[in-house]
């Protein structure tokens, strides 16, 4: 008799591909490795995957769930971008394809679960709105992005990755007082505590 599929094999094929991700790139990720990393055949990946491309683009999911699972305990748009890096330095591998991937989905308007998570958390915190908010939220996401990129190129230097950690939260900082002097018509007094609350 044939075998019966296996449910859980789209899981299995997803969680392989990071693995491979994580431990050697984005060139590593080939469906011939996913399948023998997840003790499988390639045909069978083709049976629930389109590609490669495909298969990419729910690695690329499952990386953001475990993202948005990091951020979101974090009380603070500080702690969050504290957390957004500690993360990235954790999975090294995964930075390049996932920037790229949000600047490709910003462009598009798709959706952007762990940045959607960063405007409101700005938003219940600071009280800027719409497009300032927006503004501010593609800020930090960028100052995270660079900083990460560069936590991780210093590596073991522990020196000059602590520099680069404690110059962008100054600059976090910075962004989030500005951003909220300029935010019209709100009491000197709330804007004070939406910073305090902000940087956690």
């Amino acid at each position: 008799m044939p075998r019966s599929p296996d449910p859980a094999l789209e899981g299995k094929l997803v969680a392989a591909a990071l693995r491979l991700l994580d431990r050697g790139g984005e060139h590593a990720v080939t469906l011939r490795a996913v399948a023998k990393e997840a003790g499988t055949t390639t045909p069978s990946i083709y049976e629930r995957f389109r590609d490669r491309k495909a298969l990419m683009q729910r690695v690329l999911d499952r990386a953001t769930e475990e993202v948005l699972t990091a951020l979101q305990p974090a009380p603070s748009i500080e702690a969050m971008f504290r957390e957004y890096l500690r993360h990235s330095k954790m999975h090294p591998m995964r930075l390049s394809l996932t920037v790229e991937t949000f600047g490709a989905r910003f462009v598009a308007g798709d959706k952007m679960p762990a940045f959607e998570l960063l405007v409101s958390r700005i938003s219940e915190q600071s009280g800027i709105k719409g497009r300032e908010c927006e503004d501010l939220a593609l800020a930090i996401a960028s100052l995270g992005f660079g900083t990460a990129q560069g936590m991780i190129a210093a590596g073991s230097d522990s020196g000059h990755g602590a520099q680069l950690q404690r110059t962008s939260l100054r600059a976090l900082r910075m962004l989030l007082a500005a951003f909220s002097a300029g935010n019209k018509g709100w009491p000197a007094g709330r804007r004070a505590t939406a910073r305090r609350r902000a940087t956690g």
